[in-house]
């Protein structure tokens, strides 16, 4: 129910109907029994339906989304607090990409920012980086770090065309509630030849198909409004002139003690015989891929791309 949902205004808020937002369909079915989860009947992307307006969801992104006491729902139990993780995941993405860079020092754009840990990466890594987000207590704190961020939505930003040699949407796809509309954003302000990375849960993993409705993606209702296999991602960014370079399962580095967290949603056991190697290595970390988090590559085409 909307009301036991942390981080989300417990006003009356009103949902939307909205048809696909990649083929355009407006028949869909079911979805494992996850309520208001659907799927389209003709392309297969999965989305929620109703849904709330940007103008309700937008709020639950401030400073209590990146401080969470139940994260299974949405948002994290402290994004800074795992910062040196996040670094690592980050650095460890940067480095997957350098042999794709159009430019040795890229210029960069972080779509979906939060805090700037990722901009602090990319500027580790010489890269000429900045951010945006819909957060404006995320920016604040991205900015008090020292690094450029601005407040607002992609679209308003109003970059020039071809600005970037990079742009990435680190778990933010899932978020929007015109994916489509973004990608083609993301695809003009792109150089020819300049590179999209995307990261998003991968609704056809191993471990979604098993899972099915109990499957820890499907939990964040009304946070992630879109769910997507590799292969409906990849007809989206075909769609906006982008074609997939690279396609493969990430993982992030994450503490024993979130693992734990996590894991008790699962199995008890399992939990506590975790615990007692967190208890021999306080304060470890490992990297962790259960193969149900993807990362897409796409490379703008260049004129002489599409002709062919």
């Amino acid at each position: 129910m909307l009301e036991d949902r942390p981080n989300v205004s417990r006003r009356t808020r009103s949902l939307l109907y909205v048809a696909c937002d990649h083929c355009g369909c407006e028949v869909t079915k079911a979805v494992h029994n996850v309520s208001r989860l659907v799927q389209c009947i003709e392309c297969g992307l999965i989305f929620v339906n109703p849904r709330p307006a940007f103008d309700d969801l937008a709020p639950q992104y401030e400073q209590a989304y990146f401080h969470c006491a139940h994260p299974t729902f949405g948002g994290y139990e402290d994004y800074e607090g795992d910062r040196n993780d996040v670094m690592k995941t980050f650095a460890r993405r940067i480095a997957s990409l350098a042999p794709l860079l159009p430019a040795a020092k890229p210029k960069a754009l972080d779509v979906g920012c939060a805090t700037g840990i990722f901009l602090e990466a990319a500027t580790q890594a010489g890269w000429d980086v900045e951010g945006i987000d819909i957060s404006s207590y995320a920016v604040s704190q991205a900015v008090e770090k020292g690094m450029r961020a601005r407040v607002g939505e992609l679209s308003a930003a109003h970059f020039p065309d071809d600005t970037f040699d990079v742009v990435t949407l680190w778990d933010i796809i899932e978020h929007v509630t015109e994916p489509s509309a973004v990608l083609a954003e993301c695809e003009r302000i792109l150089k020819p030849g300049g590179l999209l990375a995307i990261s998003t849960p991968d609704a056809g993993s191993p471990p979604a198909n098993l899972l099915r409705g109990n499957w820890l993606g499907f939990r964040s209702i009304d946070e992630h409004l879109y769910f997507f296999s590799r292969t409906s991602l990849a007809a989206m960014l075909e769609k906006a002139n982008l074609e997939v370079v690279r396609s493969a399962s990430v993982g992030k580095y994450i503490s024993l003690s979130r693992i734990i967290a996590r894991l008790r949603y699962y199995t008890r056991v399992g939990a506590w015989l975790l615990g007692s190697v967190d208890r021999m290595m306080p304060h470890h970390s490992v990297y962790l891929d259960p193969s149900d988090t993807m990362m897409l590559v796409a490379r703008k085409k260049t004129p002489l791309t599409r002709a062919k």
